[in-house]
């Protein structure tokens, strides 16, 4: 990152990637500025100190001004009047001489309404934003385009007419009814993901989708993230900056050929040599953040992205205890976002029980006292740290991996807990599930390579044989006892089992004794456990410790 140095003088629009205030600007010590985009990572050398620009947010919209406004060529783009129309972009000209070009005026839609312009200043270079800009938009463009088999997706506004304007002037004229899907991205690199997941249903109606970004550090790490969304689309490879650089330096026919004959899927990798990720490979393993029970994280060597861990019991033993311990753990002590998908429990009783973790007094609970100041003050403690997917929603696991994307890439939440994990298959006959199952533990181990996130996932497990001493008597759990195991041993990374003697004739001194083993490691092969002694008026499981035995 080329980051510059100074004292910040403001915020403004970025004008390679359309950002509405990523740039910042600082005054330098000669008396000169230089600014730098956090979103793009463009460093911007400027020589002498400029003026503040004024940029405009949530300005009403005149219609009847804009509405007057003409959609004429744009030269210096070498973009023609029917493209330029084709996009709805309105075109003001200087009052003084009436034909020089000062402001594009791009519109911006949501769900197919008008809601906004983003306006280009063409003399100081720089962006307003008129009408609503909250929100999710539609890619620019989409309203406009075409069915057509393939769909094109450039990175800026001019790169999108300016592909539309070559496609149509190279394609053979047999074709020529056929007109070209260009859309672009709403705010540059800087919305991508954002863009790519709101408009995922338009997207999926094409057959090909091909990505157009600009041949820049930004454009390419851009396109990496988007492929990890589309991950059938292809990519186009251009010899200059962007699309318009291309147009505008004659490359028309290349750019034609660049998309339309010779993008490609991304490589990802099959073949490599040891150069290929030699300095990955030189990075040494690092422990992760802390479980709330010390030897469990010396064991798994703490929580680590790109794994998944799957935690099994009987019904009533603490399944449910240890995973709101576990997250109250996360939030408040290692200082992380969780994201919840309790597929058993409203939103509202999680966030209960997490907040009973935190006052030490089950919230839950009738014959528990406790004042409404107390229970407000740390169910708002929780707010902004933990997330929740509503049960009421889909349960299916195509849904909720889209939901784990979403938290991740917009909302930098990195740790997701899913309760139980055979809530995804209950749809399912038996002959099914467990090809479902498989088909989910390796969905989802995949997905934790792709993302540098961690999923816990809790399971039920299977009873035991009559012959056996049963969960519910203080029975070891195994890994061949949870639903779909032969999955979660060959495709998850850890496997952990809770126990407990819950029977009648349990002395009262054991009855609140459980066992935390660790059941299977993929990582490391580490194995073994601790026992953990459950507080019933702080809600907490301790470790022995922390309770003096």
């Amino acid at each position: 990152m080329n980051l510059t140095s100074g004292t910040t003088a403001y915020k403004t629009s970025c004008e390679e990637c359309g950002s509405s205030n990523a740039k910042q600007v600082f005054d330098k010590e000669d008396g000169g500025q230089d600014a730098f985009c956090f979103a793009c990572e463009t460093h911007f050398p400027m020589t002498s100190k400029v003026s503040k620009p004024i940029i405009q947010k949530e300005v009403p919209m005149d219609t009847e001004s804009i509405n007057k406004l003409n959609s004429i060529a744009i030269p210096d783009r070498m973009l023609r009047k029917e493209v330029v129309e084709s996009y709805g972009v309105r075109i003001a000209l200087s009052e003084t001489d009436g034909s020089t070009i000062t402001e594009h005026y791009y519109p911006d839609r949501m769900n197919g309404k008008l809601i906004g312009y983003e306006v280009r200043d063409c003399l100081n270079k720089n962006f307003k934003a008129i009408g609503n800009r909250k929100g999710s938009f539609d890619l620019w463009g989409q309203s406009k385009a075409p069915l057509a088999r393939k769909l094109f997706i450039t990175e800026g506004r001019l790169d999108a007419m300016s592909l539309h304007q070559v496609i149509l002037d190279n394609t053979p004229a047999k074709y020529a009814q056929y007109k070209p899907a260009v859309v672009s991205l709403t705010r540059g690199v800087a919305s991508a993901v954002k863009d790519i997941i709101h408009n995922k249903e338009f997207i999926s109606q094409y057959e090909e989708v091909i990505l157009v970004f600009d041949n820049d550090d930004a454009g390419k790490k851009a396109t990496r993230e988007v492929l990890k969304l589309l991950p059938m689309a292809k990519m186009a490879t251009l010899s200059e900056k962007d699309a318009n650089d291309m147009l505008v330096k004659g490359k028309s026919k290349e750019l034609y050929q660049a998309c339309v004959w010779n993008s490609q899927h991304l490589r990802q990798g099959e073949v490599v040599d040891v150069h290929d990720f030699l300095e990955k490979a030189m990075e040494r393993p690092k422990m992760g953040i802390s479980f709330p029970w010390p030897t469990i994280t010396k064991l798994c060597f703490g929580i680590r992205p790109h794994t998944v861990h799957v935690i099994g019991s009987a019904p009533k033993i603490g399944k449910t205890d240890h995973q709101h311990q576990l997250c109250h753990h996360l939030i408040y002590n290692e200082k992380v976002k969780i994201g919840m998908f309790d597929l058993e429990n409203s939103p509202i009783r999680t966030a209960k029980k997490l907040a009973s973790k935190e006052a030490k007094l089950d919230f839950t609970r009738p014959d528990r006292e406790y004042s409404d100041e107390l229970l407000r003050s740390t169910l708002t403690s929780l707010d902004g740290k933990v997330r929740f997917y509503d049960r009421s929603g889909s349960r299916d696991w195509e849904d909720i991996r889209v939901a784990i994307e979403e938290m991740h890439l917009l909302d930098g939440i990195n740790i997701f807990i899913i309760d139980p994990l055979t809530a995804l298959i209950s749809r399912f006959d038996s002959s099914s599930a467990n090809d479902k199952l498989n088909e989910i533990c390796t969905d989802m181990a995949d997905l934790v390579q792709n993302y540098p996130i961690t999923i816990f996932c809790y399971s039920h497990v299977n009873p035991k044989p009559k012959s056996a001493k049963s969960h519910e008597q203080g029975g070891k759990v195994l890994s061949g006892e949870f639903t779909g195991s032969r999955a979660m041993e060959k495709w998850f990374h850890y496997g952990h089992g809770i126990s407990r003697d819950r029977s009648d004739d349990c002395p009262v001194e054991e009855k609140n004794m459980s066992r935390f083993t660790l059941l299977f490691d993929r990582e490391y092969g580490q194995s073994g456990g601790c026992d953990v002694y459950y507080d019933e008026q702080t809600v907490t499981y301790l470790e022995p410790n922390k309770w003096g035995r």
